[in-house]
């Protein structure tokens, strides 16, 4: 899959999990797209960023549920606040750097302009992780 269709799916335009985009329907849509993020936390794992926003999530629910079970206004809160952490974390994905800008760093690095239309999302990530570890040393 190209880079870019990656990157309209993770804004939630799913229809580009097809090869066309004149064929299908929402509902194949979605299936697909579960079976792609399947596919890539079984080959990539989770990210940091990730794990954090799914452990927010959870404390958000557990105060969600206590409120239900309780009425105590404490805990309704408590779920607020972890909704705040929450849109704060996903509103700059964990930071200011978006994937068109990290193509920008990796191909000044490589000598070589990337195209996102071009690169498949596993080369793509491939290139990160050595770039990382490239400027960690």
């Amino acid at each position: 899959m190209p880079l870019y269709n990656w990157v309209k799916i993770g804004e939630g335009k799913l229809e580009y999990c097809r090869k066309d985009l004149n064929v299908g329907s929402g509902f194949q849509d979605y299936k697909c797209y579960e079976r792609i993020m399947d596919g890539y936390i079984k080959e990539f794992g989770l990210m940091k960023l990730q794990k954090r926003i799914y452990a927010v999530m959870k404390k958000k629910a557990i105060h969600e549920l206590n409120y239900v079970l309780t009425m105590d206004r404490f805990e309704l809160t408590m779920a607020e606040m972890e909704l705040a952490k929450l849109n704060l974390m996903m509103s700059n994905n964990g930071s200011d750097t978006t994937i068109e800008q990290v193509l920008v760093h990796i191909s000044k690095w490589m000598g070589t302009w990337i195209n996102a239309k071009t690169i498949s999302v596993r080369e793509y990530f491939n290139l990160v992780k050595e770039f990382e570890r490239a400027n960690k040393k």
